[in-house]
């Protein structure tokens, strides 16, 4: 066998880290090389110092003429899980716990881009580093903080995680007895550059105090202060900036801002995502969000490594069948791990009386989202002149806003996003009407479903598992 020099291997393969340990890995590989190839590659990667402890063959047979040989321990897809993942998970548990990369030396059209992604995010949530010859992802981490955390991430934006939050916020606190025990830290991409504390002491958040902070020049419709309005809850702001596949973000104070909720002694910090972005404090349960509109981002690329994370799963959207098939997907899926997968709508709310009132509704949900707007507001005693789905779309919220004026109602619903404060609030008080903010309140599709209760387990689940 004739083996190329070590030199030739890709840059993301060589060692050059000096007093690095010996780094152990398993390799993947598939059947669509010639196995003495492999073999050579795998020689290749020992002579630059890697401990290759075993090979996961991942698919395909057009070159296997019988059992390869590889120079080091393979194994195939069990049968109970007959996927490349299925596969990878094997191999580690055949590594062993001292195992920290996975070397990808497999190609198409086994291992498709889609499903790539999905060992990246196996690896990742294994704690293990994913290189190719091309590129490296390492695993994220997560700094652990002196109390209970509960966090609620998702899939992507606008699906409905601060609502959760607030929602949950609001049952959890109760629960612990009321005391305003829950703070809630939430991470933003308009968040302050220092985490702020909202203190439950100094008073509600209420539309003046949020005109006010619009006016000094900061985003006064921010996660946190939505969640400081909703809840009446201690809160900490917090910012982040862009953010990775795995849901790393560039630029992130959150672990400052749960460092800072933890000195206030809480019986449990909830924790908020932001988009697809997963906080980088360690959480000891964890609640995913995912919609029917995009399941992709749930079942496909790194969907399951969040799902993976997952204590419990909520499904949001209005089409049921829909909502039913994907968490039967979701729940039948290798990555899930989970003890509860509940189907929910969000339920727009008022948070004060609307009756009797010509009223025009701001939201940054969809369009199919605006007669469930107008029906909770009807159904509430509203008159309802106009539904506005432009929020977050200044140039026809203008003309909406517009609208609402030759319309003459007397107040607006509006909810604490996008362009709630600075424009829409904006209208309101130079109009001399009312502003009254909207919630969006988790209601489960099945009717035996008490997810009140789940809430609450699962914050009882995190204080469980909290170890100082």
């Amino acid at each position: 066998m004739s083996t190329p020099a070590a030199a030739t291997l890709p840059a993301t393969l060589r060692l050059t880290i000096p007093g690095m340990d010996t780094p152990r890995c398993v390799v993947l590989v598939d059947g669509e090389h010639y196995p003495t190839a492999v073999a050579d590659a795998i020689a290749d990667l020992r002579a630059e110092g890697w401990d290759v402890l075993g090979a996961a063959l991942v698919g395909g047979g057009e070159k296997l003429r019988d059992t390869p040989d590889y120079g080091v321990p393979h194994v195939t897809p069990p049968p109970g899980d007959p996927t490349p993942g299925g596969a990878l998970r094997a191999a580690v548990a055949m590594a062993g716990p001292t195992v920290g990369f996975v070397l990808d030396l497999a190609d198409e059209p086994v291992l498709v881009l889609e499903r790539r992604l999905e060992l990246v995010g196996i690896a990742a949530s294994l704690g293990l580093c994913y290189i190719t010859a091309d590129t490296i992802v390492e695993p994220p981490t997560f700094e652990r903080v002196d109390a209970p955390v509960m966090q609620i991430i998702g899939t992507g934006k606008r699906i409905g995680k601060t609502a959760a939050s607030a929602h949950a916020a609001r049952q959890i606190d109760a629960h612990l007895g009321g005391a305003g025990d829950v703070v809630v830290v939430a991470m933003g991409r308009g968040g302050p550059a220092e985490p702020i504390v909202i203190d439950r002491a100094g008073g509600a958040i209420t539309i003046e105090r949020l005109l006010e902070i619009s006016r000094a020049g900061a985003h006064a419709a921010s996660d946190y202060l939505e969640d400081a309005a909703l809840t009446g809850l201690t809160t900490v702001g917090c910012r982040r900036v862009s953010g990775g596949l795995l849901g790393v973000p560039v630029r992130s104070n959150v672990p400052e801002g749960a460092r800072l909720a933890a000195k206030l002694d809480p019986k449990l910090i909830l924790l908020e995502g932001s988009g697809s972005c997963v906080p980088p404090v360690r959480a000891d349960s964890t609640l995913l969000l995912a919609t029917t509109a995009r399941p992709q981002d749930l079942l496909g690329g790194l969907g399951p490594y969040r799902l993976a994370l997952a204590d419990m799963l909520l499904v949001m959207g209005d089409d049921r069948d829909a909502a039913r098939s994907l968490l039967d997907a979701a729940t039948s899926h290798p990555a899930w791990s989970g003890t509860h997968a509940v189907a929910a709508s969000l339920v727009p709310t008022p948070v004060s009386s609307v009756s009797g009132m010509r009223v025009a509704a701001f939201t940054t949900a969809p369009e199919f989202v605006a007669p469930i707007v107008e029906r909770e507001l009807t159904q509430a005693g509203a008159d309802v002149a106009l539904v506005s789905c432009n929020l977050a779309r200044r140039d026809e919220l203008v003309h909406d806003l517009d609208a609402a004026k030759a319309a003459g109602v007397d107040a607006v619903v509006v909810e604490i996003k996008a362009a709630a404060i600075d424009a829409v609030a904006e209208f309101a008080d130079t109009s001399g009407i009312d502003v009254i903010f909207l919630d969006n309140v988790p209601r489960a599709h099945d009717a035996d479903v008490e997810l009140d209760a789940l809430l609450r387990g699962l914050a009882d689940r995190a204080i469980e598992r909290f170890q100082p």
